[in-house]
């Protein structure tokens, strides 16, 4: 079979290669899974370049979530030969994935093949986002980083919800899309301007919740922006430089700081939580009305050009 495989770590473009390897073969209570569809996250590249949660394993195939057909199912198996289902597996970019059976999640078999290749990572994110941030109708979340998929995913979740959302985007062209997904305001901050923006956007009202993938100097003034018991959420780390805070303003205003790594916040779940998360996401993305779409698709075989597109939209790779 074709995967993408890579035996150091390193920049995708740099490091990744074409390789055929051997079928793999499931063991008892394992689903053999034909991909079809697995996406280029920003995870992905952490993981290659050696800096995700998880070390690769070298030599490692690449890719970390993905959807196909069931290929081979013990005779036990709840889910049959020939249905479509979405994992979370690394070693995700290969024609055949093998996923322990609890670890899918079966789909409709008209479920759109691109929206289920990316359900699981950033649409739990998403989720999980919201659930964190105690946010109801009415309330006003920021978002930073407003242009990437999971926030793509939160204000459509959110405004499903009632809640109102503010995005901060880098780009005028990109605030035209994100209005059309249902975001209240997007804007593209000035430097030591966002407190007062936040303040005129929300009539004074204030932000209950900022859900914060930057970091840096802009998650400063976000902190600076909360309303007294509001939350920061920080789940990325696309600037380097860190973020500061007074002690006397984060006691004060009763704020709540706190992480984000959706693999954690999944596993503290209860089956339950996990059974109602997964059937709301399934639910509410299935709808055609839902904009989850891939900017574009590249055959395993063309990944190079894959990943200089990466750096324009969310791609996927087919098999």
């Amino acid at each position: 079979m074709k995967a993408l495989v890579f035996e150091q770590a390193g920049n995708a473009a740099d490091v990744i290669q074409l390789k055929h390897l051997a079928y793999p073969k499931p063991a008892s209570g394992q689903l053999l899974i034909r991909v079809k569809a697995s996406p280029i996250h920003p995870a992905d590249l952490l993981f290659i370049e050696g800096k995700y949660r998880y070390q690769p394993v070298l030599p490692q195939i690449a890719g970390l979530e993905g959807a196909g057909y069931v290929e081979e199912a013990g005779h036990d198996s709840i889910i049959p030969k020939g249905s479509l289902v979405a994992f979370s597996k690394i070693g995700a970019w290969a024609q055949y994935v093998i996923v322990d059976e609890q670890d899918v999640v079966l789909l409709p078999d008209t479920f759109p093949i691109e929206k289920a290749a990316q359900l699981l990572l950033n649409s739990y994110t998403a989720y999980g986002l919201i659930q964190e941030a105690k946010v109801k109708s009415g309330d006003w979340l920021l978002l930073t980083a407003g242009h990437s998929t999971v926030s793509r995913i939160v204000i459509q979740l959110a405004a499903e919800k009632g809640i109102c959302v503010i995005a901060t985007v880098r780009h005028e062209e990109q605030k035209k899309e994100l209005l059309a997904l249902k975001a209240e305001q997007v804007i593209v901050p000035e430097r030591g301007t966002l407190k007062q923006t936040i303040n005129e956007l929300t009539k004074g009202k204030g932000i209950k919740a900022a859900l914060d993938a930057v970091g840096g100097e802009l998650a400063t003034e976000v902190i600076s922006s909360l309303s007294p018991g509001g939350r920061l959420i920080t789940y990325g780390l696309l600037d380097p430089e860190p973020t500061s805070y007074l002690n006397a303003e984060v006691v004060f205003k009763n704020l709540v700081i706190k992480g984000f790594g959706v693999r954690g916040y999944v596993a503290g779940l209860s089956h339950e939580e996990k059974t109602h998360m997964i059937s709301h996401l399934v639910h509410s993305i299935g709808r055609a009305e839902f904009q989850l779409a891939a900017s574009a698709t590249y055959t395993v075989d063309q990944f190079e050009l894959a990943f200089a597109h990466n750096k324009s939209g969310k791609v996927l790779f087919e098999f």
